[in-house]
């Protein structure tokens, strides 16, 4: 019998878009898969959120390793037991197995697009996932063709899109609000963001510099060493980065969330913003069209006169439509199809391979 080993090695980490990615499909795996066949293999220092995520999987096997994460977590764990036989690898989370092959999840290449010759390390994994990838799976239609773009080489891509539910799962804790007295609930605007330059969070800034009756506050953490100065600010409040009842008690109680990043591999956070029935300013990119079709506001991200209010008067569909074409259940589904699909040799047929 195959055994498919699922690399959970970003688990140790607080949870992100790309956790949010690994623990969301393995809960919906979960409910489709034969009882042992399925394996998540995570460090022995998991985050406490994504333990609480997947601590009631019945027919997927936890194996919790002895160390926690290290440099070399994954080629002990992951890499030299995926070439016994009869075993499949599984990398949810821009990896790849340093032997090559393997069905794996790229969600972006904003390091080509954004960073260059900064982030070498990261290049290179991007670059041995591009090439050595038995299987490549993205999130969107936009960042298949952007792959197929900047590499100008037609890869063998299948698209998976995203889910959102689990947003209603969460309770929002409205302990926030105590933390930060200074929170006048349905008054101001939320932005979910890590601090990077391809998040766009100058537009934030400027945005609470032409409206010092508005509070903006912002939740995520600092990234690649990037920072902006909003210390001059009153109105604009960083609160860094905070657990998933916190943030939605502030979505939940905002005027409305914005969203003004340059580039995206799909964007969750809009879709969790219009999953609890809460407005959304988002940035006129493709991706954002792909995923929440015509139930956001859409503006230029380079415009930083926008006038906030005028654009949230701006005509929108029912949510529905957008958040009825997505589902964890789905793209678990259709992973799920690409692992049985998988050959005896350990790789895919060309028909499995189709679009």
């Amino acid at each position: 019998m195959k055994r498919i080993l699922i690399n959970g090695d970003r688990a140790y980490l607080p949870v992100d878009g790309m956790n949010r990615c690994l623990s969301e499909m393995v809960r919906s795996l979960d409910t489709l898969v034969e009882k042992d066949k399925y394996v998540l293999v995570i460090p022995s220092d998991v985050d406490r959120e994504f333990c609480d995520r997947i601590k009631d999987l019945r027919n997927i096997r936890i194996k919790k390793t002895i160390l926690p994460h290290f440099r070399f977590w994954t080629l002990i764990y992951i890499d030299i037991p995926g070439l016994l036989p009869g075993r499949i690898v599984v990398n949810p989370a821009n990896r790849s197995s340093i032997f090559g092959g393997g069905i794996n999840i790229l969600h972006d290449i904003i390091p080509l697009r954004f960073y260059g010759e900064r982030c070498r390390r990261y290049l290179r994994t991007i670059r041995r996932l591009l090439y050595t990838s038995d299987c490549l799976i993205v999130p969107s239609e936009f960042t298949r063709d952007d792959i197929r773009e900047a590499k100008t080489r037609d890869y063998k891509i299948r698209v998976i899109h995203l889910g959102w539910q689990h947003y209603p799962d969460i309770q929002e804790d409205e302990g926030i609000f105590n933390e930060y007295s200074g929170i006048e609930r349905g008054s101001y605007y939320y932005t979910v963001s890590a601090v990077s330059p391809h998040k766009n969070l100058k537009f934030i800034y400027e945005a609470a510099r032409r409206n010092p009756n508005r509070m903006f506050i912002i939740a995520g953490a600092m990234n690649r060493g990037y920072g902006f100065e909003y210390s001059d600010l009153k109105n604009l409040l960083f609160v860094g980065r905070i657990d998933d009842k916190k943030s939605k008690a502030l979505m939940m109680n905002c005027r409305a969330f914005i969203f003004p990043s340059l580039y995206e591999g799909a964007g969750l956070p809009p879709l969790e913003a219009l999953s609890c029935g809460v407005s959304v300013l988002a940035s006129d990119i493709e991706v954002i069209h792909e995923y929440c079709g015509d139930a956001v506001h859409y503006f230029d991200p380079y415009d930083y006169d926008l006038d906030l209010e005028a654009a949230l008067n701006t005509k929108v569909s029912d949510p529905e439509e957008a958040l009825g074409l997505l589902s964890w259940d789905r793209a678990a589904q259709e992973l799920k199809s690409i692992i049985e699909s998988y050959g005896v040799r350990g790789r895919l047929s060309m028909t499995s391979l189709k679009e």
